[in-house]
């Protein structure tokens, strides 16, 4: 097994971790569950020789060790897969998976590319994962490079397995495929520990789950003895039921129209959505949800269709039109096409609206200050100072909230929403809820695309589902059920 005892970890004066001590065993899956800035990442690294403890030890089967470069602790076994991918997207699949063996290149020596896709065909079809190895990574859906990354760190020889939310881009099947594989590797003697915001999925899959609050460890409880809605409750002392607040808005008139759209990865796909309305959309993984909203903003091309603004047609050939319109867009993948990682948290919140802060040539700072002031504080962004602080700095929930506010700040009229709640823990969640609550009321719309049902439940108007790029069903909120969403993703009919 794998302990750690009085683990502390300070950062320029706040503490990321206070007196933590856990013990991972041998052919268990522990879930370690809280929310962004609890702690849980801080904890993986120092476990993985990221960063070392002020305070505490380590010991590895009974023996303490000392990790002072994740090297180190490589090479006792220990691996970890980062909720942020770390795959190259110009090489191949292959390349990624047994880059570890690429050393010493010289003039004469050489990559022998079909022996490397050979070995990493193998690999893939263990792990049951059916892709050409010869592709670049980048033409790969984001579902495959999590499995890929997966593949690659459990094909090097690991005893213990940290997985980050290694479930936040997988469909349904990828998921049971995914837990599957995590339930062998316990059989097997490895420690996989789990970190996931996903409770239901916690719950379902660990043996032993541990909570940190604040950088303290609230519980270590056995998986049996507790449900997600205790879970939750252990986390940031909320109900489940508070974690999907509805804010009632009056519905309008259309906003936008959508008729007989096609488009790379959908087909003739229509639906209205009125002023004070969150229309949901839902669907597996390949549905055409993404692709769907990328046509709409104008940021993938458009085969058929047409789109109308409160009556009127319009063609959005790319986003700068979209954005002139008043419509906006938070793309599902954060990490490459919404957060600007290396600008000031400052910066990534004005980028949109640069423009206006510019007085006889130069910028007026005292108007950036008071505009992001103000977003930081309405939006509860977590930052020491948004004027120097770069955006990578901030926990995930954190990135995703400066996001909706740099889209709060254009002053749309519509949001795109895709997976606005990915990753993030069950306070920041909530936060980002009744964010997008208070733009329907005050009379905003927005599409929201979840991979949660229980989002798309409670915060949802209507529900647009889709299955294999088609428009299979809209739902009112009425008939809401989670079976009958489920079904209607998977295009099952129920015969009397």
């Amino acid at each position: 097994m794998i302990e750690v005892k009085n683990i502390t970890k300070n950062f320029k004066g706040v503490q990321a971790l206070k007196d933590v001590s856990v013990k991972f065993h041998d052919g268990e899956i522990h879930g370690l569950v809280g929310e962004n800035g609890a702690g849980k990442s801080t904890l993986m690294k120092v476990m993985s020789g990221v960063y070392p403890p002020d305070s505490g030890s380590l010991e590895l089967d009974g023996t303490p060790v000392s990790f002072r470069t994740p090297i180190d602790a490589y090479d006792r076994g220990i691996r970890i897969v980062h909720q942020e991918l770390s795959l190259i997207r110009s090489l191949t699949i292959a390349e990624n998976i047994l880059i570890h063996k690429f050393r010493n290149g010289s003039l004469l020596r050489y990559v022998d590319k079909k022996k490397n896709e050979d070995g990493a065909k193998r690999i893939l079809e263990e792990w049951g994962i059916h892709i050409d190895p010869s592709a670049k990574v980048s033409k790969a859906s984001m579902g495959v490079r999590q499995l890929v990354e997966i593949a690659r760190e459990l094909s090097t020889g690991g005893k213990i397995v940290i997985l980050d939310e290694p479930t936040s881009s997988l469909t349904t099947k990828e998921i049971d495929h995914l837990f599957t594989f995590l339930r062998s590797l316990r059989d097997k003697g490895f420690i996989v520990i789990f970190i996931s915001h996903r409770l239901n999925e916690v719950t379902d899959l660990v043996d032993r789950v541990t909570v940190l609050r604040d950088g303290v460890k609230i519980a270590t409880v056995e998986a049996s003895n507790i449900d997600a809605a205790q879970i939750c409750n252990l986390i940031a002392g909320k109900e489940m039921t508070e974690l999907f607040p509805k804010t009632e808005s009056k519905i309008g008139d259309v906003a936008l129209e959508v008729r007989n759209f096609s488009g790379e990865g959908f087909r003739d796909v229509s639906f209205k959505l009125h002023w004070g309305e969150i229309l949901g959309i839902a669907g597996l993984m390949g549905s055409g949800r993404s692709e769907l909203m990328r046509v709409i903003f104008g940021m993938n091309k458009c085969d058929r269709g047409e789109v109308f603004l409160e009556g009127e047609k319009v063609m959005l050939r790319q986003p700068q039109e979209a954005i002139q319109k008043g419509l906006v867009m938070l793309s599902e993948n954060r990490a490459e096409e919404s957060i600007f990682p290396d600008l000031s948290v400052s910066n990534n919140l004005i980028i949109l609206k640069l423009k206006t802060f510019v007085k006889h040539l130069f910028l007026d700072l005292r108007r950036i200050n008071e505009k992001v002031d103000f977003l930081v504080k309405n939006l509860n962004i977590i930052s020491y100072k948004p004027q120097t602080q770069t955006a990578s700095e901030l926990s995930g929930g954190n990135q995703q909230k400066v996001v909706m506010g740099r889209l709060l700040g254009s002053n749309p009229r519509i949001l795109i929403l895709d997976e606005p709640t990915r990753g993030v823990d069950v306070g920041n969640k909530t936060e980002i809820h009744k964010i997008m609550g208070e733009f329907v009321k005050n009379g905003g719309a927005i599409i929201m695309v979840s991979s949660e049902i229980d989002e798309l439940i409670g915060i949802s108007d209507r529900v647009v589902v889709l299955y294999q790029g088609h428009h299979v069903s809209t739902i009112e909120r009425s008939e809401f059920q989670r079976e009958h969403i489920l079904r209607c993703m998977m295009n099952v009919t129920v015969t009397a």
